[in-house]
């Protein structure tokens, strides 16, 4: 049954928006990064990127078309990146996906304490 719902997830995707997988991926590579304590720099240069590339893919950049984009990365560097970060690339998207998830939930209601 598992498996059914991971199917339905990806056939979900097939209509994604490419901004919200960039975004979802930048957050997901920006975690890694952090928790081995790597700056941008550093991980462009261990990954073989150009520091505009990784900074434009964790950060974005404006377009000349004045549209904010992230970039976007080939399938050899998306495996590239899950494989330097010790992950399967398959378990690299899943996790991909689910902070696409996250990130289309609306936000919590917080409720305020009056005084």
């Amino acid at each position: 049954m598992a498996k059914q719902s991971s199917h339905t997830e990806l056939l979900d995707l097939q209509n994604l928006d490419e901004d919200l997988f960039a975004s979802a991926l930048a957050t997901v590579i920006k975690k890694y990064r952090k928790s081995k304590g790597l700056s941008r720099d550093r991980l462009a240069f261990l990954l073989g990127f150009h520091k505009n590339t990784l900074y434009g893919v964790e950060v974005g950049v404006k377009r000349k078309s004045g549209h904010f984009s992230h970039t976007q990365l080939t399938m050899p560097n998306f495996v590239r990146v899950a494989v330097f970060f010790g992950k399967d690339p398959g378990d690299f998207l899943n996790e991909v996906i689910t902070e696409i998830g996250r990130q289309k939930e609306p936000p919590s209601k917080v409720n305020s304490i009056t005084a």
